[in-house]
This record gives structure tokens, C-alpha cells and sequence, in this order.
């Protein structure tokens, strides 16, 4: 079966390049994050962007489930169905596709296309791409048929660009080192309306305090394994900071149905922007989650919570030493709150700002702006 599928992804791409689907329409852009799941991630941010200081250019969407998304429509932009003959007609015609993941390996790039791929994560930390080959021979070849699809990456930082663009995607092209468009609002941390918009949706208190709790996802196993107790860390929290607090919880989107409902927790797993949580948390838990760089650039403490650390090591691997990174980790539940209990953020300063000198970090909160400079000087 698995040989079936990637045979036919081989013909459906030779077919479609020869299936003539109209002129290449330069000034418009293709755009879907995490397989047409989710209206997120840096391709939102580079689609507001556009939207807001580039009138001429058009913009397309493409989701699972487009009806979810008739605020766009609202808004002027374009959405059509991902993986519909529609999507495949308006991807082959625009002169930029963005993306934040491996596209289709059945869909093919014309000539004179630029695939920006800017990827969902920055740092260097958990191993991706080649580095990570799960499942079969044919399943690997078919993620490698997506990744060399791309034209160019979004970096940011060097050891990013080393580490994941060139060992992990094995990408020889163009890389543009401007940072995360999605992190521009946690460097310049100059967007207040965020906070209530999260605060209201989510009914926190104004007057709370927040820990955002944000675990990566492990393959077969259930979200409530790796669950921190929360009693015990609002019990640090208030022990270390004092004033009130509320924990938010955000799984990854393909357990977040698992869940359990409880008074200790808000289930913030269904909020649509993973990056309006980390600007208004206070303190973020996480384990390999590159969330941590996203949040470091912010300079509020994180922490690393790891009850599974040498089955994951073991099973996904790291690109460095988790035990050298700036974050102080724990893989128990009376770790974790001595942790917080003992969180010294002058130490914790100082490590973070060799973290992402080390790295070589590229975020400078303008990347947004990189990003669309790039687009506009190539839409021709």
C-alpha cells in the first residue's frame, strides 16, 4: 500500500504538470499552515501583513474545513478547500505558495514558483526532517518529496539554519534569516489589546496571573501520561510569586480532544493563536516544545517539565544536550515545583541571552517586514 501511494504521488505530479491550469498570477499568494488545519502560525502573520500594507497583492487561503474560515471571505481574501482540484488549480497558478509544513508530495512547483516554507518552530532543539525518519521507507521518501519542493526557508537563527534547514530538510537553496514572523509581537511585546482579547475568550481574571502549560506531542500515547499536577504548582506559584493564578493547559491539536475536563485548569487548547497565549502567560511549562524559544524572547520564566525524557531522547533524539539548555528542567512532579519554588531570574537572564547568542538568534521583530519586502521585489 505504502508503495501504491507514493507511485501515485509520482504520477499525479508529472500529470498535473502537464494538465496546463492557466497563467501564473504573479501578484498572488498561496497560503495554508499545518496541512490546511488552522488559520495560524507565521503564514497568519505574513497574511495580515500583506493585508494591511500591500493592497495589490492576492491572497488565497486554503483549509480542511473552509466554512470554519468565512471571516476571511468577509475580509477579502480568497479560501477554497485543501486538496480540492480548486486548491491544486489556485496553488499551480500563484507565484507564491506559503506554508509552515511539508507540502503535498503529489503537488508539483512550476517553473519561476517560489515555495516559502517558514516552518513552525525556531531554535534548534528536538530533531525534525531526515533527522527524525518515522514510519516507512515510502513514507520518508514522500516527506522528502514535500521538502524539496521548497524554494526557500525562513531562519531564526544560525544554529536553525545549520541544524534543521540544512541537516534536517537537506535544503541546498535560498534561506531567509530574518526570524519568525509569528514571534515580531514577543520581541517588540507591543500589542496590549492582546492580553484581554485572551483574558475575555478564555473568562481568566484581570487580576490573575497565568501558567501556560504547552506539551509537545509524543506519537501513541495519550495527552493525560504527561499532565503535571496542578494543584501542587499553583501551590508554588503562589509560594513564589504570591497574588492569584490560573492555569492554562494547551495540548497539541492532534490530542486536545483527550483532555479530561477540571476545576485545577483552563483547557485553552482550541484557542486559535498559540502566540497571543505565550505573549500574555506569565510563566510557561513545556518539555521539547519549541515554544521555548518563541517564549525566551519575551525574557518571563519557562521551565521544563520531562517525566518521559529518556523514552523521548531515546525515540526522537535532540540536536544538543537538553541538560545545557537555559531552561531549568524537571521530570517529576516534586522537581517541577522545586523548580518554581527556586526560579532565580538572574541566573535565568543570563543564560537565556547566551542561549540565543550561541544560537546566532536572527529575531529582530521585523520579519514580517523581510518577509513581504521579499515577496514584492519577486512578484513579477
Amino acid at each position: 500500500m505504502e508503495l501504491l501511494t507514493t507511485l501515485s504521488a509520482f504520477a499525479l505530479q508529472h500529470l498535473l504538470k502537464l494538465a496546463g491550469l492557466g497563467p501564473m498570477h504573479h501578484s498572488r499568494v498561496m497560503f495554508f499552515s499545518h496541512f490546511g488545519s488552522q488559520y495560524s502560525c507565521n503564514p497568519k502573520y505574513i497574511s495580515e501583513y500583506l493585508e494591511a500594507n500591500a493592497p495589490g497583492i492576492e491572497l488565497v487561503w486554503a483549509f480542511e474545513n473552509p466554512s470554519k474560515f468565512e471571516f476571511l471571505r468577509e475580509r477579502g481574501i480568497r479560501v477554497v478547500r485543501y486538496n480540492s482540484m480548486e486548491f491544486v488549480r489556485a496553488c499551480l497558478t500563484s507565484r507564491f505558495v506559503v506554508t509552515n509544513c511539508e507540502v503535498p508530495a503529489w503537488l508539483p512547483v512550476r517553473r519561476n514558483q517560489i515555495l516559502i516554507n517558514t516552518w513552525h518552530g525556531g531554535g534548534a532543539y528536538k530533531r525534525v526532517g531526515a533527522d527524525f525518519s518515522k514510519g516507512s521507507y515510502w513514507r520518508n521518501l514522500r516527506s522528502a518529496m514535500g521538502r524539496r519542493k521548497t524554494t526557500v526557508y525562513l531562519s531564526s537563527s544560525d544554529a536553525f539554519t545549520e541544524l534543521t534547514i540544512r541537516q534536517s530538510m537537506q535544503h541546498k537553496g535560498d534561506v531567509l534569516s530574518c526570524g519568525m514572523p509569528r514571534n515580531d509581537l514577543l520581541v517588540l511585546g507591543n500589542e496590549p489589546a492582546i492580553d484581554a482579547r485572551v483574558r475575555e475568550r478564555l473568562g481568566i481574571p484581570a487580576t490573575d496571573h497565568v501558567l501556560l502549560y504547552a506539551p509537545t506531542y509524543r506519537e501513541g500515547r495519550a495527552a493525560s501520561t504527561y499532565l503535571f499536577d496542578c494543584n501542587k504548582m499553583h501551590a508554588a506559584l503562589v509560594d513564589r510569586y504570591g497574588g492569584t493564578w490560573t492555569i492554562l493547559l494547551r495540548m497539541h491539536y492532534f490530542v486536545m480532544q483527550q483532555l479530561p475536563a477540571s476545576d485545577a485548569y483552563i483547557d485553552a487548547s482550541g484557542y486559535p493563536d498559540m502566540q497571543e497565549l505565550l505573549y500574555m502567560a506569565d510563566v510557561l511549562v513545556t518539555d521539547y516544545s519549541s515554544s521555548i524559544w518563541d517564549f525566551g524572547l519575551t525574557g518571563k520564566p519557562c521551565l521544563l517539565y520531562a517525566p518521559d525524557l529518556s523514552e523521548y531522547d531515546a525515540e526522537r533524539g535532540f540536536y544538543s544536550n537538553i541538560h545545557t539548555w537555559p531552561w531549568p528542567l524537571a521530570q517529576s512532579n516534586d522537581e517541577l515545583a522545586h523548580n518554581i519554588r527556586a526560579f532565580d531570574d538572574e541566573d535565568y537572564a543570563k543564560r537565556l541571552h547566551q542561549h540565543y547568542v550561541d544560537l546566532g538568534s536572527t529575531e529582530t521583530g521585523h520579519a514580517r517586514d523581510a518577509v513581504a519586502e521579499y515577496l514584492l521585489d519577486n512578484a513579477r
